[in-house]
C-alpha cells in the first residue's frame, strides 16, 4: 500500500521504518526511492515500529499519508463510474469495496450520511491501494438528491424486493450505483432519486448478502458489459 502511495504521487507526511523487519527487496527498493524524492524518512529500532504497529508480523515500514477529499462538483469533470453508499458501518466493507471499484475501473465513492471513515485501518488494509486510485467524497442525503435532481447523473440502486435481474439491466457507461447500509439497505426516500432499480436473484435460506459482495457482483457486470462494447 505504501508503494502504492508512492506511485500514485500522494501527499506523504513522513516514512518509518524498521531495517531489522525490513528484509523484502521491494520494500529496501522503495526506502531508497522514498529518501530520492526527498520526502522525510525515519529510521526505528524494533521494538518502537512494533509499539506503533497496529499487526501482528508487520513488514517494518509504515507512513503517514494526508486524506484527499473531493466535492460532489468534480464528479460531473471525471464522470465514469462511482458508488454511493448509505450509512455503510464496517470500515472492512468500505475498504473492500474500494478495491473491487478500482478493479472494475471505477472513479470513485460517494458516502451519505453517517458514514464509517475510509481512512479507519481497516478501510485501508482492506482497499489494498484502492483508496488512493479513487475519488472520496462525503455529503448528506439531502445534499446528495439537490445535486442529482440539478445533474441528471444516472443512478442505479439495489433494492431487495423489486427491480430488473441485475444481468439484464443496461447500464450507462457514466453512472453511479447506490448501496444501502449493511442493516436496512436501500429505503424509500432512496428509491425516490433512482433512475432504475437492479436486484441480485438468491436461492437458499439466507435473505441478504454482505454488503461488499453484493457491490462486488453488481460493479462486474458493469465492467463485464462494457468491456463487451468495447471489444
Amino acid at each position: 500500500m505504501i508503494g502504492e502511495a508512492v506511485r500514485t504521487k500522494q501527499n506523504i507526511k513522513h516514512v518509518i521504518f524498521c531495517p531489522e523487519l525490513l528484509d523484502s527487496t521491494y520494500g529496501k527498493k522503495m526506502v531508497s526511492t522514498i529518501e530520492e524524492q526527498g520526502i522525510d524518512l525515519i529510521s526505528v529500532t524494533e521494538s518502537t515500529f512494533l509499539s506503533i504497529s497496529l499487526k501482528e508480523g508487520p513488514q517494518g515500514i509504515a507512513a503517514v499519508v494526508e486524506e484527499k477529499w473531493s466535492d460532489l462538483s468534480e464528479l460531473l469533470v471525471t464522470k465514469g463510474l462511482w458508488v454511493a453508499l448509505d450509512s455503510v458501518q464496517d470500515p472492512g466493507n468500505l475498504g473492500s469495496i474500494l478495491r473491487s471499484l478500482d478493479a472494475t475501473g471505477g472513479n470513485g465513492m460517494i458516502l451519505l450520511d453517517d458514514a464509517t471513515d475510509p481512512y479507519h485501518p481497516t478501510s485501508v488494509r482492506a482497499s489494498m491501494g484502492g483508496i488512493f486510485t479513487q475519488k472520496l467524497i462525503k455529503c448528506s442525503l439531502e445534499t446528495f438528491s439537490k445535486w442529482k435532481k440539478a445533474s441528471d447523473y444516472p443512478l442505479v440502486g439495489t433494492w431487495c424486493d423489486e427491480g430488473l435481474n441485475y444481468r439484464r439491466y443496461n447500464y450507462p457507461k457514466d453512472m453511479i450505483l447506490l448501496m444501502g447500509s449493511e442493516q436496512k439497505g436501500l429505503l424509500n426516500r432512496h428509491k425516490e432519486i433512482c433512475d432504475g432499480l437492479v436486484t441480485i436473484p438468491m436461492q437458499g435460506t439466507v435473505d441478504s448478502l454482505n454488503l461488499s459482495n453484493a457491490t462486488s457482483i453488481v460493479l462486474f457486470e458493469i465492467f463485464a458489459q462494457h468491456q463487451g462494447k468495447a471489444k
